[in-house]
């Protein structure tokens, strides 16, 4: 659906470095890493908000700054500031966007906000957060895109709304030709929904893989200094130090069976990653 080659774009104080992964057709593609990592700014350069010093951005095989504008329409996009406006309420929005999206729906828009019981005649200025997002993504569902790119959608949100939100992920990708890149904090979301992993790291990809596999892979063992000196250095990617003792990210199939451990979840692998040894 979408590849990333060798994206770098530099900033004064930051740069993304030779950053590349797919999104492969109907597959939700989580996007993880620190505040500052570089994941917005990744997303800017695809939705051609920020120009890439090098590399390339390929839509259906096409460079996406060669896309046509029907061609960018593919493309549907929530950011954490929604942006929509917000003194018109979901019935003049429905108008206003029937005139920009070649092949908006406004069955499907009036649907979509009815099960998501949103007011139809308040205005948008008067939602709650969790209201304004889900108007967000209604109206990223109501115009047949084929890529939708979320940028922290559940940020500040409820359990209830989030799950709520996740469902509607959910629902787009099952329909043919349809994929997600979502950029969350909150990787008990990614964790639910999500085939694969990109995770970036002070503006590098560190790792592009299959959410299954990354997660049966690592498990993290408290071990003390020398039952630490012990291990195969093969089965040890990350150590931290600790008042108590000594926790570490160990391959499971290469430590010894007898190690008691717990699975490592996305937020264990991260903080490894970034400030482990």
């Amino acid at each position: 659906m979408l590849s990333v080659k060798g994206l770098c774009k530099h900033y004064t104080n930051f740069e993304i470095d030779g950053a590349s992964f797919d999104i492969p057709d109907g597959c939700v593609v989580g996007l993880i890493g620190e505040n500052g990592a570089g994941k917005s700014t990744i997303i800017k350069c695809i939705l051609g908000a920020a120009k890439p010093d090098r590399g390339e951005i390929l839509l259906d095989g096409k460079n996406v700054s060669e896309s046509t504008r029907d061609e960018k329409q593919k493309i549907s996009f929530v950011l954490d500031d929604t942006g929509l406006p917000a003194e018109l309420n979901l019935n003049t929005l429905d108008k206003v966007l029937s005139d920009i999206y070649k092949k908006w729906d406004p069955a499907k828009f009036k649907a979509l906000t009815q099960k998501l019981e949103l007011p139809q005649k308040k205005a948008l200025k008067e939602f709650s957060k969790g209201m304004k997002m889900k108007a967000a993504i209604a109206v990223a569902l109501s115009h047949d895109s084929h890529l939708l790119i979320l940028d922290e959608p559940t940020s500040g949100l409820d359990p209830v709304v989030r799950d709520e939100i996740l469902e509607m992920l959910y629902d787009y990708n099952r329909s043919d030709n349809r994929a997600v890149l979502i950029s969350s904090h909150i990787t008990a979301d990614l964790e639910k929904i999500c085939d694969y992993i990109v995770y970036l790291h002070r503006g590098k990809v560190l790792f592009n893989e299959e959410k299954d596999t990354l997660l049966n892979r690592y498990g993290v063992y408290g071990v003390d200094e020398g039952q630490l000196g012990e291990l195969d250095k093969d089965a040890v990617v990350k150590v931290m130090r600790r008042d108590y003792g000594v926790d570490v990210l160990a391959l499971k199939e290469r430590m010894p069976g007898d190690f008691d451990y717990r699975p490592a979840n996305l937020d264990d692998i991260m903080l490894f990653f970034s400030k482990g040894e």
